[in-house]
C-alpha cells in the first residue's frame, strides 16, 4: 500500500469515528461530578486512617516499618509449613521413646527443608513480573527483596531453633550438637538456593533449589549411614565449622543477589538474556 493510500485510509477512519462519536451526555457528567464531590467530602472522616497509612507508606516511612508491612504480605502457607516442620520434629521426639539416635539427621533434613518454604515468596517480584513497577517506588525492588529476606530469615531462625531444641528439651540430647546438626544443612541449603536464584531464571531457580536441598539431605543421610562417627557428640565442632563456612557463603550470595537487583532494569535484562 502506497503512502498516499495510507493517509487516505487514515482520514477515512478519522471521519468515521468522528461521525460515530455521540454527543456529550450531560446527565452522566453530572452524576460523575456528584460522585467525585461525595468522595471528596468523605476524605476528612478518613484522615486518621490516612495518617496511619502515611506513617508506613508515606515520605516519613522508615525501612523498619516497611519490613513490618512486608510481613503481612507473606503467604499464610509459609507460616503453616514452618509450623508443620516443627510439629513433625516434636511428633518424632514423642514417638521415639528412648532411641534418639536418628534425631541429628531428622533435624538437619527438616531444617534444610525450611529454606524451600519461603523461597517462592522471596522470588514473587520476579515470578509475577512486577520488578519494573517496584523499581519506580520509593522502596524499590532491592528494598522489597531485602525486606522479604529479613522477614523470612527471622522466621527461619525461629523455626530452625525450635527444630534443633526439640530433641534436647524432650529427650535430653546435647544442645550444642543438636544446634550444629540443624544449622549446617540449613545454611548450606540456603547458600546454594541463593546462588541458584542469582544465576537462574525464577522458573528454574525453584526446582533447582529443591534438587539442591535434596542433595544436601542425601549427603546428610549418607554420612549418617556410612560414617556414623560423623554424628557423634565429639564431632560437633566439625559441624560448627561447616555451619560457619556455609553461613559466610550464604551471606556472600545474598549480598551478590541484592547487588544484582540494585543494578536496575539494565542488569536485570542482561541477566535475562544470558539465561
Amino acid at each position: 500500500m502506497s503512502p498516499t493510500s495510507k493517509r487516505d485510509v487514515g482520514r477515512l477512519l478519522q471521519a468515521h469515528y468522528r461521525a460515530e462519536r455521540g454527543a456529550p451526555d450531560a446527565a452522566a457528567k453530572a452524576a460523575t461530578l456528584k460522585a467525585v464531590r461525595a468522595v471528596a467530602t468523605e476524605r476528612p472522616a478518613d484522615a486518621s486512617r490516612d495518617a496511619v497509612g502515611a506513617g508506613v507508606c508515606g515520605h516519613g516511612a522508615t525501612f523498619a516499618s516497611f519490613v513490618a508491612v512486608q510481613a503481612r504480605f507473606i503467604h499464610p502457607r509459609v507460616w503453616a509449613a514452618q509450623l508443620a516442620l516443627v510439629a513433625a520434629m516434636a511428633a518424632a521426639c514423642l514417638l521415639a521413646g528412648d532411641a534418639p539416635s536418628g534425631f541429628p539427621l531428622a533435624s538437619g533434613v527438616l531444617a534444610a527443608a525450611t529454606v524451600l518454604v519461603g523461597l517462592p515468596d522471596l522470588l514473587s517480584s520476579a515470578s509475577h513480573r512486577v520488578a519494573e513497577l517496584e523499581y519506580a517506588c520509593r522502596f524499590d525492588c532491592r528494598a522489597v527483596a531485602l525486606a522479604r529476606l529479613v522477614v523470612l530469615g527471622c522466621a527461619d531462625v525461629v523455626t530452625v531453633t525450635a527444630i534443633a531444641l526439640a530433641a534436647p528439651v524432650m529427650l535430653g540430647t546435647d544442645l550444642f550438637a543438636s544446634l550444629m546438626h540443624a544449622c549446617a544443612p540449613y545454611f548450606l541449603s540456603c547458600a546454594g538456593a541463593l546462588l541458584l536464584v542469582r544465576r537462574c531464571a525464577p522458573s528454574q531457580a525453584l526446582p533447582l533449589a529443591c534438587a539442591w536441598t535434596l542433595l544436601v539431605a542425601a549427603g546428610a543421610y549418607a554420612l549418617f549411614t556410612l560414617v556414623p562417627p560423623a554424628y557423634a557428640q565429639g564431632s560437633a565442632w566439625a559441624w560448627a565449622l561447616v555451619a560457619a563456612g556455609s553461613l559466610v557463603w550464604a551471606f556472600r550470595e545474598a549480598r551478590a543477589w541484592l547487588g544484582g537487583i540494585a543494578g536496575g532494569l539494565d542488569m536485570l535484562a542482561a541477566a535475562a538474556n544470558q539465561r
